[in-house]
């Protein structure tokens, strides 16, 4: 088992990926939507559980109110042996649910005659790829065809998610990130001349660019002058956010939509203009903002590269996810296999 989370100086070569996707069985550990769906990338399979269904005692705290780890794998059957195994109450962990775990391997025999399932009009307006718009589309009928009835509905509110998460998450990673100064925690510099030194060389080299300007723009977010500007009112929209989700789920089932609005990037192409990169997660940092779960699952290949589905239920409902992506994966291959050059 692998552990994928938020590095202070995690260093990953593109054969480390290689070596992942091309495993028959290789679980990994991921935290956070980005790490735990985004894999789709790569055609694997992963679930983001519920805030507070999996404990965080011993991962790297990055944002707390959004951090939850959860399992990749080849299949989702994979997944549900996994997370059976991760889920549960953990008093080391101050945001554990006390709640009975579900059996989530028994789930995923279930049948999905009557399951009700949202497309957002919002998940397939501009922005999305048309060719991978087709490939999601070509899953909804097979899950049709299973027993599933499709409605269209609306999360008015998701145009907010990236600026409302990019203000959370940074600010609470500001916050998190601060104890890693040499001293106690994280990488310690070699020879310095004093404390001051010791802080601001081992922060300096331990820390990767992308990790520095998240820290900037979270300490930003939380001075003085801007913390009622930025911060509040980010958890005001996640506060709407969440509530969109509670009001389609009274109609819904579970929802479904593509996992990244544009096929995979090469390896540092977006590096200069990191904006662009986040804007490929418009469609997962939801479930981490509203506290659902989420599920991401192979779709299909556009020019050798993978496509992801998405799936996401209401509160402490893995099962029901587990349960349509692996009725899924019983008529369907594309999780066993590989993108190009793998």
């Amino acid at each position: 088992v692998a552990l994928m989370m938020f590095g202070v100086s995690l260093d990953l070569r593109a054969e480390d990926f290689r070596r992942i996707a091309r495993a028959p069985k290789a679980p990994l550990i991921g935290l956070l939507a980005q790490f735990v769906l985004l894999p789709a990338l790569t055609n694997l399979t992963g679930i983001k559980p519920t805030y507070g269904r999996v404990s965080r005692w011993g991962m790297i705290a990055y944002a707390s109110s959004l951090d939850q780890g959860g399992p990749l794998a080849r299949t989702a059957e994979d997944c549900a042996l996994l997370l059976g195994a991760m889920a549960g109450f953990d008093a080391k962990d101050s945001t554990s649910v006390e709640q009975p775990v579900d059996d989530y391997l028994a789930a995923l025999s279930q049948p999905l005659a009557g399951l009700r399932i949202g497309l957002p009009k919002e998940y397939f307006g501009a922005g999305l790829d048309a060719r991978i718009g087709e490939k999601v589309q070509a899953v909804v009928e097979e899950l049709k065809k299973l027993g599933a009835t499709v409605k269209d509905i609306s999360l008015p509110n998701m145009q907010h998610a990236i600026p409302a998460y990019y203000v959370i998450a940074p600010a609470e990673a500001s916050s998190n990130l601060s104890r890693f100064d040499g001293v106690r925690f994280g990488y310690r510099c070699e020879n310095p001349v004093n404390l001051e030194d010791l802080y601001k060389r081992s922060r300096g080299e331990g820390f990767g660019a992308e990790v520095k300007r998240r820290i900037m723009v979270g300490t930003y977010a939380l001075s003085a002058g801007y913390y009622d500007a930025y911060y509040i009112k980010a958890q005001q929209i996640r506060r709407l956010i969440k509530n969109d989700f509670v009001a389609a789920f009274n109609e819904v089932d579970l929802i479904l939509g593509p996992t990244t609005p544009n096929l995979a990037w090469k390896l540092g192409e977006k590096n200069a203009d990191p904006v662009s990169a986040y804007l490929e997660d418009i469609y997962t940092i939801t479930a981490n903002l509203a506290g659902i779960p989420g599920l991401s699952m192979p779709a299909g290949f556009v020019d050798g590269l993978p496509v992801g589905v998405q799936l996401l239920g209401n509160y402490f409902q893995e099962g029901r996810l587990l349960n349509v992506a692996h009725q899924y994966q019983q008529v369907s291959d594309w999780h066993k296999q590989a993108p190009s050059g793998f």
